[in-house]
């Protein structure tokens, strides 16, 4: 489990965490995201002991990070955005290497290098040099350094960076797998692999808590209304806005010549609501070729999220 309680962080004058808390249970995976310069790498930082909180506390696995640090490093397994391999030594010789260097007993490091080798898949590259794979592997390599201390929690930082879309998708899959048995923070600006990966999701900005919660959670919170987009050849702007539900109507010219009109709408007045706006567009002569419900992406609901005045963010 990750707990972070009432943290602060400042430098100097400038305060990149303020009062943030959140908690990720044991065996989970938690997607921790928010836009540049929302205090993500400092919370990470933090977490891994790398800096100290100005003020709040933060456990890892029950261990106090600030009070017992090593204690702490000792539950954890990191594997930064930027992952440094020694470029000279194969994948067998460097995962002997982080097994040693995180203490693992001497008997132990043969068996815990072959079970990451094949948690990862790395069997047909053991014995390449580590400068000599591809991106995929190389992550992959990083990731079962991570790995072989068998930490109870792992931290990933923007994993999928530069991975092709079907390398992507299998080391999804490996991530996937450490569900329950390590407790995982992901941090990524993909949102797409952030809600394809993890059970629940943190959003941070301007260094507090913004959201939590699943994805279908964080799109009820997000969620103004929903969204119709129409394509017709005529209409009256004016009326449809003046129906009752209506949030929002903007228009845009499409090259053949018909307008897509995309219409916010309150969610509770359903069905009833797009017979109304039907009926307007009726009204003044026009033709509709498309009429759809889009749901928001969670692009757009993060924008909306993030935007709230930092009074209405959670707590």
């Amino acid at each position: 489990m990750i707990v972070v309680e009432g943290v602060h962080k400042k430098f100097g004058s400038f305060a990149a965490v303020s009062d943030l808390s959140f908690r990720v249970g044991a065996g989970s995976i938690c997607g921790f995201l928010g836009p540049n310069g929302a205090g993500k790498t400092t919370t990470i930082r933090m977490i891994a002991g790398a800096i100290e909180p100005t003020l709040g506390s933060l456990t890892l696995d029950g261990i106090d990070v600030v009070r017992s640090p090593r204690l702490a490093r000792r539950r954890l397994g990191y594997l930064p955005e930027t992952n440094p391999l020694p470029a000279e030594l194969t994948v067998s010789e460097y995962l002997r290497f982080r097994s040693a260097l995180w203490g693992v007993a001497r008997h132990a490091r043969r068996p815990a290098v072959d079970r990451v080798i094949a948690r990862c898949e790395l069997g047909e590259v053991k014995h390449t040099l580590l400068g000599s794979l591809s991106r995929g592997f190389r992550q992959r390599a990083g990731l079962a350094a991570a790995l072989v201390a068998s930490p109870a929690v792992v931290i990933l930082d923007e994993p999928g960076t530069g991975l092709d879309p079907t390398t992507a998708r299998s080391f999804r899959d490996l991530i996937r797998s450490l569900r329950g048995e390590h407790t995982v923070l992901f941090s990524s600006h993909n949102l797409a692999e952030v809600e394809a990966t993890c059970d629940h999701m943190v959003l941070i900005a301007r260094g507090t808590l913004v959201a939590r919660g699943s994805a279908i959670a964080l799109r009820q919170q997000g969620a103004v209304g929903l969204r119709l987009e129409i394509e017709v050849t005529r209409f009256d702007a004016a009326t449809i806005r003046d129906i009752a539900g209506v949030i929002a109507i903007e228009t845009r010219s499409l090259a053949d010549g018909w307008t897509q009109l995309v219409v916010e709408v309150e969610p509770t007045h359903g069905d009833a609501l797009s017979s109304s706006i039907g009926r307007a567009i009726q009204a003044t002569g026009g033709t509709v070729r498309r009429f759809e419900e889009v749901t928001p992406s969670l692009e757009e609901i993060f924008e909306r999220l993030i935007a709230r005045p930092r009074a209405e963010c959670v707590r």
